[in-house]
């Protein structure tokens, strides 16, 4: 506490002195008890919850980005694969995690759309912080080698001729990849029947093995198998073409309408979280995401790092609720 010289003030005056004093005394011996402790931060592993299997999009980027976390916090990042549920279950175990920047969960699209997509979604989109945005890219539209068209226009004439008859595979109801698909067949007034896999992995295998003509995945699992010839490539899903795939055309220039979609990945906290330690990972990991070696990896996957200020993961968390409820109450799409 610091010394109060004594003056010769009126007893108000000197009351308010004495109250104002003890006031900044407070608060500073406040942040001294406090910031030695946020300082720490963190002083045990960081583990990073994943709600889908290894061998995906998000699993390969939380890795990319973990290993390199890790060496600017001093302190292992773990990645936890917890998929099932459409991503349920592991949102629901993040968000009854300590709010204490130890558990964190690496997640995308899904998030935003699970609150109206099911009936009873074990969490609520408040029970969150946004911490930073890792990465934005399209899905893309393949078609297996066998597939009775090879364009994008070729198979909206046959699904103009056939409603109904053609299957399209996606990495699972609610997921990103099916969501784009089921905006394009609606704008498109197109019906198809939908085959929901448990990832990308497993609908592009299908694919590749001619038991499913059509899949909708993210270009980043695509991506690898496109290349290699195993599936053809008939449209991507953002607004212009895309640099890692130029010749493939986009669905708003087959379709002429104003389609776009893009799957972005982001990584979130309990709510309740310190915000010094919020601050903390988005400064640390949007450096990150400026580091040439990792650029060049994202855009040989199909993907494009964002980073920014965590109001910016917020914004896009918004907007996807209001797109995605949209599009749920006009396709009328349910799940338990």
């Amino acid at each position: 506490m610091p010394i109060l010289t004594q003056r010769a003030v009126a007893p108000g005056r000197r009351l308010s002195a004495l109250l104002a004093a003890s006031l900044t005394a407070a608060v500073a011996f406040a942040s001294v008890a406090v910031s030695p402790a946020l300082a720490a931060y963190p002083d045990k592993p960081i583990r990073v919850v994943v709600p889908s299997s290894p061998g995906g999009s998000a699993d390969a980027v939380a890795r990319l980005v973990g290993e390199r976390l890790s060496r600017a916090l001093g302190q292992p990042v773990v990645v936890d694969n917890k998929g099932g549920g459409g991503g349920n279950i592991a949102t629901e175990a993040v968000a009854k995690a300590a709010p204490d920047g130890y558990t964190l969960l690496l997640t995308g699209n899904n998030h935003a759309l699970n609150v109206s997509l099911f009936a009873k979604a074990p969490y609520k989109l408040d029970d969150f912080v946004p911490v930073i945005e890792l990465t934005r890219g399209p899905s893309v539209f393949v078609a297996a080698n066998n597939a009775p068209f090879r364009t994008l226009r070729e198979l909206i004439a046959k699904a103009h001729a056939e409603p109904g008859t053609i299957g399209f595979g996606s990495p699972g109801i609610g997921l990103p990849s099916h969501i784009a698909f089921e905006m394009f067949a609606r704008d498109a007034r197109l019906s198809f029947v939908h085959v929901p896999y448990k990832g990308s992995g497993p609908a592009l295998a299908d694919a590749i093995g001619g038991q499913v003509p059509l899949v909708s995945s993210t270009l980043a699992a695509a991506m690898p198998h496109i290349k290699a010839g195993k599936v053809r490539a008939l449209a991507v899903t953002s607004a212009a073409r895309w640099p890692s795939l130029p010749d493939t055309p986009t669905v708003a220039e087959v379709n002429g309408t104003q389609y776009r979609h893009l799957t972005w990945l982001g990584i979130l906290a309990p709510r309740g979280t310190p915000p010094a330690v919020v601050a903390r990972l988005n400064t640390e990991i949007d450096k990150i995401l400026k580091q040439p070696d990792l650029i060049a990896t994202l855009e040989g996957q199909g993907t494009l790092p964002i980073g920014g200020p965590a109001t910016a993961m917020q914004k896009v968390v918004d907007e996807e609720y209001v797109t995605s409820r949209a599009l749920v109450q006009s396709a009328k799409l349910r799940a338990e």
